[in-house]
């Protein structure tokens, strides 16, 4: 299975644009491609991307100087320019390319870099901008192959008259002109702020692992990615190396091609997966982290809920009516068992720390997202919090699966303290705090912890099909609109429903 969402877009286009097809006769092809595969929801969504392509490029006005309905003429190499040392001990040369869709003609160049979701509210990011602005305006053809490992071959430069950056969202079609201007025009773009921001990447930096992680080449040989052979319990599937966390696990549970298509990114309908007591959860959260995030650190308070009892939000998720005071509760609640609470003075805290680890035997890169990381003297914690209307019952392994990460987490030496680290759980309910703290060192505690972790992992990692599991998974499924199995559940669904409530009048 592909592993990157736009790759069949780009190669559906290429057969219309440097193949004469059309958009249907490249789409069968690409279709029935038996060497790459696709999923039948991403062929789904391919098609759809298509043609939002060609809908947004419809809708874009032609440069200036150019006559109506002529057309630039796509190409197919990429456009680089080399540049020497910008100041003593950079290296001889380094290298700017851009790639995405290349159209050149009438003194033009243009670039249309293709997204998944919609650009009509995407942020801009200047320095991109300006680095592929000036790329066009100043760019070469390259000569090499796509996979040589040398410095670029680059053809003749052909100056032009005009360069001009667009953005397209194929979720939508919408698009956007980002930049149309003259060469000079687009150099003058590339000012001391690209070129401080090169210097930068030249000169390399700390590493930040993170989410990013696991579509890194280099990460078997990352010196802040602890290896950890057998960490999952499985060995080698023969599949490519992949990424793991501990919502793919809960993903994969409810539908293997729900995990598929969040791993490739798709644009998602969170309203399908939002329920009011998720988005109260992740206000809480939110809330709690940017307290643990003031500087200087301080404890937590009573005082510090929202003022606003009855409708309040953060980071994006808005609550109101019950669940915003059930959520001003808990926040006031959560200042009663918080970590910093008694802090001496040397206590640090570090909330939503991303943890890697890479597990060899299995080839696969596992990624934690820890909701706060504190030290206390010389004692570190890992505490995970959890909201609930009301306490839950049974194994709290069992009922959060992400306890029983952090606690191999632990065992594994990975997290600050290395094996000495304590894992807790702290819920938040309507009925008050309760932490709970877990012994990472008891043999039966980790023993539960990798059952628990081996059901999450193992039917995953063998799986090169993410097959849909249509039914009860489709209700809150973020990706329905592009699985073709689910439209078959829901009027299933449908049907029964019109059934029962006829049954239910006679």
């Amino acid at each position: 299975m592909t592993a990157w969402s736009l790759g069949p877009l780009h190669d559906v286009l290429d057969s219309v644009e440097f193949g004469s097809l059309s958009v249907a006769d490249a789409l069968a092809k690409r279709g029935a491609d038996a060497r790459r595969p696709l999923h039948p929801a991403l062929a789904q969504w391919t098609e759809h991307a298509v043609r939002s392509y060609f809908t947004a490029v419809a809708r874009i006005p032609a440069p200036p100087g150019v006559p109506d309905g002529a057309l630039l003429d796509p190409v197919s190499r990429l456009w680089a320019r080399q540049r020497g040392p910008l100041k003593p001990g950079d290296p001889d040369v380094y290298e700017e390319v851009v790639g995405d869709r290349r159209y050149a003609g009438h003194g033009i160049r243009e670039l249309r870099m293709v997204r998944t979701a919609s650009v009509a509210d995407r942020p801009r990011d200047d320095r991109e901008i300006a680095l592929a602005v000036g790329v066009l305006a100043g760019g070469s053809p390259v000569l090499s192959a796509r996979w040589e490992r040398k410095r670029l071959r680059l053809g003749r430069f052909d100056p032009v008259r005009m360069v001009r950056l667009v953005e397209i969202g194929c979720a939508d079609a919408s698009y956007r002109v980002l930049f149309e201007g003259t060469p000079e025009e687009a150099y003058a773009r590339y000012d001391a702020d690209v070129t401080a921001h090169i210097d930068r990447l030249i000169a390399g930096g700390g590493f930040r692992p993170g989410e990013d992680c696991g579509r890194c080449a280099a990460v078997a040989r990352c010196p802040e990615v602890p290896s950890r052979p057998g960490f999952l319990g499985v060995t080698h599937s023969g599949l490519p190396r992949r990424s793991w966390s501990m919502t793919t696990g809960r993903s994969y549970r409810a539908c293997p091609a729900r995990a598929h298509l969040a791993d490739l990114f798709l644009p998602r309908d969170g309203s399908m997966e939002n329920t009011e007591a998720i988005v109260r959860g992740q206000a809480v959260h939110a809330w709690i982290e940017n307290l643990h995030r003031r500087t200087p650190q301080r404890p937590c308070s009573p005082d510090d809920a929202p003022a606003q009892h009855d409708a309040w939000e953060c980071a994006g998720w808005a609550v109101t009516g019950h669940q915003a005071r059930l959520g001003v509760q808990m926040i006031g609640d959560h200042a009663l068992v918080c970590p910093l609470r008694d802090r001496p003075d040397d206590t640090e805290a570090h909330p939503e720390r991303p943890v890697v680890v890479y597990d060899p035997e299995a080839d696969v890169v596992v990624i934690a997202k820890t909701d706060l990381l504190y030290r206390v003297g010389h004692h570190w914690t890992l505490r995970e919090t959890k909201t609930a209307k009301a306490p839950g019952e049974g194994d709290p392994l069992e009922q959060y699966p992400q306890l029983a990460l952090a606690v191999l987490l632990a065992r594994a030496g990975v997290l600050p303290g290395a094996e000495g680290c304590r894992v807790e759980l702290e819920r938040l309910t309507g009925s008050g705090p309760v932490v709970t703290a877990l012994d990472v060192a008891a043999p039966d505690v980790v023993a539960q912890a990798r059952r628990v972790l081996e059901a999450h992992v193992s039917p995953w990692h063998a799986d090169a099909e993410y097959p849909t599991k249509p039914g009860e998974a489709c209700g809150d499924c973020p990706f329905t609109r592009w699985c073709p199995d689910a439209k078959d559940a829901k009027d299933a669904k449908d049907a029964k429903d019109a059934k029962d409530t006829g049954e239910a009048d006679a």
